[in-house]
């Protein structure tokens, strides 16, 4: 076998800390957002925004997520949700909270 071009395992990637002008905001979504891969487009498109955070399910049916990065970006992603059809957001309320240490997004709950 050859096992020269393979890749190192377990490397751990370098996030870069909480920039001056990031922010982090807490977002509840309500409306028909389970069962439509809300959490997966969520994820996706927040992984390729490089923001940090995550997103998870509620027992009531409404979903909540923790977005931090550039207020640009959480804006843009929160605009693209909105603009998925199978996805019908009735309501977002949003809350800014304290930053914490930048990792990946993650979908939890699942």
């Amino acid at each position: 076998m050859m096992f020269w071009n393979r890749k190192k395992q377990n490397q751990p990637i370098q996030y870069e800390k909480p920039k001056p002008d990031d922010v982090r905001i807490a977002v509840h979504f309500t409306g028909i957002v389970q069962g439509v891969g809300f959490r997966v487009e969520m994820w996706r498109r927040a992984n390729e925004m490089r923001l940090s955070g995550w997103v998870r399910n509620n027992l009531d049916g409404s979903v909540d997520a923790n977005l931090q990065g550039n207020i640009k970006k959480i804006d843009t992603l929160l605009e693209q949700m909105q603009q998925i059809p199978r996805i019908q957001i009735e309501r977002i309320d949003t809350q800014q909270i304290p930053l914490q240490d930048n990792g990946p997004f993650e979908m939890l709950n699942y």
